[in-house]
């Protein structure tokens, strides 16, 4: 008979495992390059007998114990190499024990803190967990977990029968409360709520209560709550907790920093609206200087403001134009921090129309300046008329409408794939694209704005909620021998409870401004993503950049946003559609995506293809009980909450298999796991593959040793085409009611015309926006080969060969005269020679790497424009 239960090393007593124990003699056995499960089976029953005659009857074995009978087992079974391997890996493992109770400032770590590796653990550290005034921590990740899924939950408590009412009815008078005399008094089954959670309480209770949508009165209200009536809600509060402490979900960043905190916001994403006069211009700056303080991030066009040197009535002057007040607002952002988290982040955006276009393409070149900007070109729809049949394309004055001058829109292009070329800037955004499956068109006009990363469109005051759900932690497998599969099951739980817990933050949110509360309340946008793809790819051996690859992306993005849509259904049925519901197009039957609509050029689906889930039954739905939330499904950049849970970022390819990083000391190396894994399982895995993979940075495509087959499926992002990166892109965009930030990564030697040349396939393709990065072109972004002899050679190249920029000049210097772009560029018989500026994160120092439209720090997980 085996125990029953086992004691760990912090004095907690648990269930008794035996297949932990086969999992840890199953890791040897690989790092030997014997993976036999069966044999790690066998080996474990020799070490529960031998258990037995050791630990008296009664008693119940320790963690210590039970190792060093695995350890004995071993060897007596002539296994002495696996010991050997088998020692190394506890010696491991209590190192990195160690190193967590040092980053966390305990003395032994919880099952919480288990989880989380240790990168995991300083980002948790530096960003999200609370501090006293001296700084010494004074929270855990579990505690954490706690305090964010209690916050949540909490609005839940407003829908309840007793409280809510559904059809406005009666106002309570407004009653005083002092939430600081009962912080830590109060309690939801068992989880207290302290200051800042019965704050929240209050705050929503008297917004419901001015809508009349409370059936009691606050003092009845907090009656019920003192009396442990919400005691039920006790099990939402652990559902919310174990999707963050289980790795599967995780809310965006302003949502684990200040929930149940003094901010209390939740919300990642804001867009801002700027008119034509100094007042609008410095009312949005304050505005924007509030939601940096919170931790936002903020989007705005500039494309409202007349352009520079035009006539300002007011003063007889004239005007310094858009890119002057851009510079204000990035200096803005400078002095003011997101929420004690990082430095403010910014797209600014200008229309292909506007005067100053051509001194907007080039505002950022080198980097010099706008260094909290994101900048993207909005490429209005009639722009591609003017393209396609080489027709001068008109700029018009905002204020006076009249058209001021003409440009070559084919040379316009190749401005912006030249400064992308040279800085990875601008982006651009297509506006029927935005536009065209915006459920607000006819009755609030197109957007023409996105939050700080491009995922977002959104109309100005308006706000979003992010969250991304982790696709690698629904692997599974019978063995670890055998094939991996997806659990779709579960993922379709995951889906509908992370569905819910976003609009509780819509709810429960603390907003900055007053505007912004009533413009997202009005329509309960939630961005629901995934993180975690390239993991997840690698473990179910199948190709990025393959169609199978590009199938599974369209079939996991369908299948999330199918089930949020279930789930939004069923938060109607409950809650109420969102109230701008009738202004929308659902009641039309529309629904806020591509998905199966074919485009110009795409071949009809065959019958086989057109998947199993009924968008005709949630059309009807829809109509019948509405919906929550106007949109339901992003794919955001996922900086820092990937780095917590563990798994590649958003819906990019994994950047690099092997990346180093020098300290002080010396170097160390990152290894991917998935990759790990199968090279421990080929015999591959050891010292010199580490490096020989560094050298050829972070890819295995050079090596002759390495299997076709792995080479086919460790892909990364940097091996894979262009056209790939946007196929990729094309297909998680035909099921995303918002948009996608990612990165379309070119190699070094790329030309511009390569890069215009992804421009015009994104468009054809019905991609929403676009951001490009050639690798290189912005310096000290994160190079992952670092021999000293390559790292010279490069010098050397850069030195001796120059881009060709041929096919720009080609075009005439005449299309840019006067427009400062080209003139300024050192052109060398037709040829310029790349620039950049070194970036290291500001935080620790680490090269930073170009992913998700961002630049970021792979260490520590800062980010210039992440916002979650």
């Amino acid at each position: 008979m085996e125990f029953k239960k086992i004691k760990k090393r912090d004095g907690r007593v648990v269930k008794f495992d035996s297949s932990k124990i086969t999992q840890a003699i199953f890791k040897a056995l690989r790092a030997v390059g014997e993976p036999d499960f069966d044999l790690a089976k066998k080996l474990t029953e020799k070490v529960i007998e031998k258990l037995k005659t050791k630990i008296p009857k009664g008693e119940t074995p320790q963690v210590e114990q039970i190792q060093d009978v695995v350890e004995e087992v071993l060897v007596e079974q002539g296994k002495a190499k696996v010991a050997k391997a088998y020692i190394l890996y506890r010696q491991k493992r209590t190192e990195i024990r160690k190193e967590k109770q040092q980053i966390l400032e305990k003395t032994e770590i919880d099952e919480v803190d288990k989880r989380f590796d240790i990168n995991a653990l300083k980002v948790l550290k530096s960003r999200y967990l609370k501090k006293d005034p001296s700084g010494k921590l004074i929270e855990s990740p579990k505690q954490l977990f706690q305090r964010v899924a209690t916050h949540t939950a909490l609005a839940s408590l407003f829908y309840d029968e007793k409280v809510y009412s559904k059809e406005k009815g009666r106002s309570w008078p407004k009653e005083e409360f002092k939430p600081e005399e009962w912080a830590g008094k109060i309690k939801i089954g068992k989880y207290p709520l302290n200051q800042f959670h019965l704050e929240a309480l209050k705050r929503v209770y008297d917004r419901f209560n001015s809508e009349g949508k409370t059936k009691v009165s606050f003092s009845k209200f907090f009656e019920l709550l003192k009396n442990g009536y919400f005691d039920k809600y006790q099990k939402e509060i652990e559902t919310y907790y174990n999707l963050m402490a289980e790795r599967k979900f995780m809310p965006n960043t302003p949502a684990l920093a200040n929930f149940g905190n003094y901010l209390g916001m939740g919300s990642a994403c804001f867009v801002l609206g700027i008119d034509d006069s100094i007042e609008s211009i410095m009312e949005t700056l304050k505005k924007a200087s509030i939601i940096f303080k919170a931790g936002g991030g903020v989007g705005y066009n500039f494309s409202n403001l007349r352009p520079e040197g035009d006539f300002v009535k007011t003063t007889g002057g004239i005007s310094s134009g858009p890119i002057s007040f851009m510079t204000l607002f990035d200096k803005m952002t400078d002095v003011i921090k997101q929420g004690g988290i990082r430095r403010g982040a910014s797209m600014g955006i200008l229309d292909s129309d506007h005067p100053d276009i051509e001194k907007f393409i080039v505002a950022k070149r080198e980097n010099r300046q706008l260094r909290n900007f994101n900048i993207s070109v909005f490429i209005k729809e009639n722009f591609w008329e003017y393209y396609k049949n080489k027709k001068p394309y008109p700029l018009i004055n905002p204020r006076t409408k009249e058209i001021v001058k003409y440009v070559d829109p084919q040379g316009l292009l190749d401005l912006i794939a030249y400064q992308a070329w040279e800085s990875a800037e601008p982006g651009v955004i297509f506006d029927e694209h935005i536009n065209r499956y915006n459920p607000f068109l006819k009755t609030l006009g197109p957007i023409k704005c996105t939050n700080p990363c491009g995922e977002l469109p959104l109309y100005p005051s308006e706000s979003c909620n992010l969250g991304s759900i982790n696709v690698w932690a629904f692997v599974k497998r019978e063995s670890p021998e055998k094939k991996a599969e997806f659990d779709w099951q579960e993922f379709a739980k995951t889906v509908r409870l992370s569905t819910r817990f976003l609009d509780n933050v819509v709810d429960i949110n603390k907003y900055p401004l007053p505007e912004i509360e009533k413009r997202t309340l009005a329509s309960r946008k939630i961005g629901l993503g995934i993180m975690g793809l390239g993991d997840l790819l690698y473990e179910l051996e199948i190709p990025y950049n393959s169609q199978e690859g590009f199938n599974f992306m369209e079939k996991i993005m369908e299948f999330l946003n199918y089930h949020s849509k279930l789930e939004s259904i069923e938060l109607a049925k409950e809650r109420g559609s969102f109230p701008y519901f009738e202004k929308s197009f659902y009641p039309e039957g529309k629904l806020p995506f591509r998905g199966r609509e074919r485009i110009e050029g795409e071949l009809p689906l065959e019958e086989g293809e057109k998947g199993g889930l009924d968008w005709e039954e949630i059309k009807e739905k829809i109509k019948k009980y509405g919906l929550r939330n106007a949109q339901t499904t992003t794919n955001a950049p996922t900086g820092s909450i990937s780095m917590i849970a563990g798994c590649s970022s958003g819906i990019e390819p994994v950047f690099s298999l092997v990346f180093e990083k020098k300290v002080s000391v010396g170097s160390f190396y990152y290894v991917d796991p998935v990759f790990e894994r199968a090279m421990e399982k080929e015999g591959l895995f050891d010292e010199d593959l580490i490096k020989d993979v560094s050298r050829e940075e972070g890819s295995i495509q050079n090596l002759s040793y390495i299997p076709k087959k792995l080479k086919r499926i460790f892909v990364t992002a940097m091996d894979i085409p262009a056209q790939d990166h946007i196929r990729a892109l094309a297909a998680l965009q035909k099921w995303t009611d918002s948009s996608i930030s990612k990165t379309i990564n070119f190699p070094a030697q790329a030309t511009v015309s390569q890069i215009k040349e992804a421009y015009l396939l994104a468009h054809q393709l019905g991609c929403k926006d676009l951001t490009v990065f050639r690798y290189k072109s912005i310096k000290g972004v994160l190079e992952v080969g670092r021999e000293k002899e390559r790292k010279e050679k490069e010098e050397k190249e850069k030195k001796e060969k120059l881009i060709s920029l041929k096919d720009v000049k080609a075009k005439g210097p005449s299309i840019y005269k006067g427009a400062g772009t080209f003139e300024e560029v050192d052109l060398k018989n037709g040829e310029v020679e790349g620039l950049g500026e070194s970036e290291l994160c500001p935080k620790c120092h680490t090269p930073l790497i170009y992913s998700e439209g961002c630049k970021r720090c792979p260490n520590c997980g800062w980010g210039l424009c992440n916002s979650i």
